[in-house]
């Protein structure tokens, strides 16, 4: 599998413009999550915590960017308990996983990664939580 590559990303903590994030979008092919989030902007400033509670570095494996766009997902969600929204979160964790692994980090980092997001992600009022923009 060919490592993959993100645009440049913002540090960790940083807050991104609505211009930035659209960019990112259209450079990481994400056109549907920026329609999502152009049609009903989240209230609150977006930035990324990076990998919450793990590493943004594996060794000499810079997964931050994987975990930047996973906030991204994550911030732009609804945090209610729908289907529709249950799926995107699901989305949102399988891709992190793709991503981790794609960035060429070992498979079983990027499975650890997914089911941490699963079990720690959830419908509960964290700074990470899904839909933590709308909280």
């Amino acid at each position: 599998m060919a490592t993959l590559t993100f645009p440049d990303v913002p540090a960790k903590g940083a807050f991104v413009s609505m211009d930035d994030i659209r960019r990112l979008c259209e450079a990481k092919d994400l056109p549907r999550l920026w329609r999502r989030i152009a049609a009903d902007p989240p209230p609150k400033p977006f930035s990324s915590d990076g990998c919450s509670l793990f590493f943004n570095q594996l060794a000499n494996i810079n997964i931050y960017p994987a975990c930047f766009f996973h906030d991204l997902k994550y911030w732009s969600g609804y945090p209610v308990s729908t289907p529709e929204e249950r799926l995107e979160r699901f989305a949102a964790d399988a891709e992190l996983m793709v991503d981790v692994a794609s960035l060429g980090a070992d498979f079983f980092i990027a499975e650890t990664m997914f089911r941490g997001v699963r079990t720690g992600g959830g419908p509960v009022s964290l700074p990470f939580s899904w839909g933590f923009g709308r909280l």
